[in-house]
């Protein structure tokens, strides 16, 4: 950006200073550093002696600022007015003149073996090239890369020989030179592990950086931190010396000093939501089952509508972070509207976390005993059911999100001759995307389809048929209350869900945010000509640290009724 007109870059009580002349930002600032009389602190007294004399270096101060940006000639004028006994202003004008280009750039390394690709790459990319105007901040960051991109490539020891460069003033050209001394390249060594209460073969699978690897402070900070983010250790110390290097092979030994993390973790917690009612939740972790590295998780969560306990056996099969074998029990009662529910859960399932989402595979056994307050509809029914869940997401912060998109789809069925007691697959794909504009707006938008294929719904019990409405629905209708009715009103539940919302949210004042927001959706037995539900609102939003919390006040649209409260707290993605 140029500033074409005079901008005030100092007020002290005694000086006023200003800065005129077709500059860029970033020049201005660099011209106001280096005056003497724009570093003057504000209870630092100005004399007329000492005002002449920091003026008389003013225009020789701003010439030296304008070097870094490849104007060795620029033209500099200076004027001041006294306006009282002890106060005076200045106005300095500058004109950078012609930049110096760059003529010739040689960049060589120096070292044992051929330098590998990445710090090719490096030498390759460097951000100054002939022709270019010279930019001392480009250089030193360039040289600053160039050793940075040695350090992981590990070349522990590489220094520049020849760091120069040569400006020629009359012709307005210079020439750059650079030597890079590389030295020997070191590699990881042996990883010895001292912690005797965890299985060493485990910690080898959790730690992503093999011997024979590029020795790098990125490479040993990798280690400590996967190491960390396994949850067992609550220290992780890194010990070498590069004097005890293997001479024929320029290895490293490594040792890595481990403590525990204490093994029992309990937790409480108390809450409210609209779709559950009261609610609190009890939770009992055991990380250090034995040194193989199983963990046991327990929760009981009792909640005015729905509460369950159970239990997850992990079995870490290489990173737990990210590849895991669970095996999960889970005991749940349901009380909405017409339906009562109890449900045993039994899965074991692969689980699989990546940077850009995850994915699992399971097998599920299910027994449900259910009353929906229809006399057609109350049974106790069975089933083993294969599943695949997958998420994908993009988001450049999945706690406060400014743009980002979130897949997530599943797919499950049963065999009536295999511990089933009916057929049927069914299958979900759910949508959210977040996109920001005009700094304090966004737009959330959300979408959920869902299918069955089975020849009677009511033959699957209330746990896989599909219901809409609530606070992660449909607001302005209550929990579960979209669904198909039988002549009495109860609840049935239906095959097919299509639900979709619509949010603008407008950021308010430090962490607070408005929204209004539109949603709608159906569960029907059939696609075709879906009577759809919809509520409107308008809600307040807090953002913390642990994600967003949301309180909404909705109407449902379609038919009579008072407004509905929606309470909500979690990441935006």
């Amino acid at each position: 950006m140029l500033l074409l007109g005079p901008v005030s870059a100092r007020a002290h009580p005694n000086l006023e200073l200003a800065i005129e002349g077709q500059l860029s930002d970033q020049q201005r600032k660099n011209i106001s550093s280096y005056l003497s009389l724009g570093r003057l602190a504000d209870n630092e007294q100005l004399s007329e002696a000492m005002f002449r004399r920091l003026y008389r270096k003013a225009a020789k101060e701003a010439a030296k600022a304008l070097e870094p940006f490849g104007y060795y000639s620029p033209t500099i004028s200076t004027t001041k007015r006294q306006v009282a006994p002890d106060k005076w202003q200045v106005t300095l004008t500058a004109d950078p003149g012609t930049p110096i280009k760059i003529t010739e750039v040689t960049i060589n390394l120096i070292g044992p073996g051929t330098a590998p690709p990445r710090l090719a790459r490096a030498v390759e990319h460097f951000p100054l090239r002939v022709g270019d105007v010279l930019s001392h901040q480009q250089y030193e960051q360039g040289k600053d890369r160039l050793i940075a991109s040695a350090l992981e490539n590990g070349y522990q020891q590489a220094v520049f020989r020849t760091s120069r460069v040569e400006v020629r003033k009359q012709e307005y050209s210079a020439t750059i030179q650079l030597d890079l001394v590389t030295g020997p390249r070191y590699l990881i060594g042996a990883l010895h592990f001292q912690a005797d209460f965890i299985d060493h073969d485990l910690l080898r699978k959790i730690t992503p950086v093999r011997e024979g690897a590029p020795f790098s402070p990125r490479a040993l900070t990798r280690i400590r931190q996967s190491l960390f983010n396994a949850g067992y250790f609550s220290s992780v110390d890194i010990n070498y010396d590069l004097a005890q290097v293997e001479p024929d092979t320029n290895k490293v030994p490594i040792t890595i000093v481990l403590s525990p993390t204490p093994a029992h973790k309990y937790g409480i917690g108390l809450g409210y939501g609209t779709d559950t009612g009261p609610r609190a939740i009890l939770e009992y972790t055991n990380r250090h089952l034995n040194r193989f590295g199983h963990q046991l998780d327990l929760h009981w969560q009792p909640s005015q509508r729905k509460s369950d306990f159970g239990g997850t056996y992990t079995i870490p099969i290489g990173d737990p972070k990210r590849d895991r074998l669970a095996i999960t029990g889970t005991y749940t009662t349901e009380d909405f509207d017409n339906t009562e529910t109890e449900t045993l859960n039994a899965k074991i399932s692969f689980d699989h976390f990546r940077r850009w989402g995850e994915y699992s595979t399971y097998l599920q056994y299910l027994e449900e005993r259910y009353d929906t307050g229809s006399n057609l509809d109350s049974d106790q029914m069975r089933f083993l059911i294969p599943g695949i869940r997958g998420s994908v997401f993009w988001a450049d912060d999945r706690l406060t999100t400014r743009q980002g998109l979130r897949l997530t789809a599943t797919a499950i069925g049963s065999d009536q001759g295999l511990l089933g007691d009916t057929d049927f697959i069914q299958a979900t794909l759910h949508a959210k995307g977040i996109y920001s504009f005009w700094d304090k707006w966004r737009i959330i938008g959300r979408a959920e389809i869902g299918t069955t294929l089975v020849d009677d719904i009511y033959e699957l019990p209330p746990s896989l048929r599909f219901y809409a409405g609530g606070d992660q629905s449909v607001r302005g209708y209550g929990y579960k209350k979209i669904s198909p009715t039988d002549d009495e009103g109860n609840l049935l539940g239906g095959k097919n869900l299509l639900t979709y919302s619509l949010e603008l949210e407008r950021n308010l004042v430090d962490a607070w945010s408005g929204a209004v927001f539109y949603d709608s959706g159906t569960v029907s037995d059939t696609f075709s000509n879906p009577t759809m539900h919809s509520g409107a609102g308008v809600g307040l939003r807090w953002n913390g640290v642990f994600g967003q919390v949301r309180l909404d006040l909705a109407k449902a649209l379609d038919e009579d009724g008072s407004w509905r409260i929606h309470f909500t707290l979690g990441a935006d993605l």
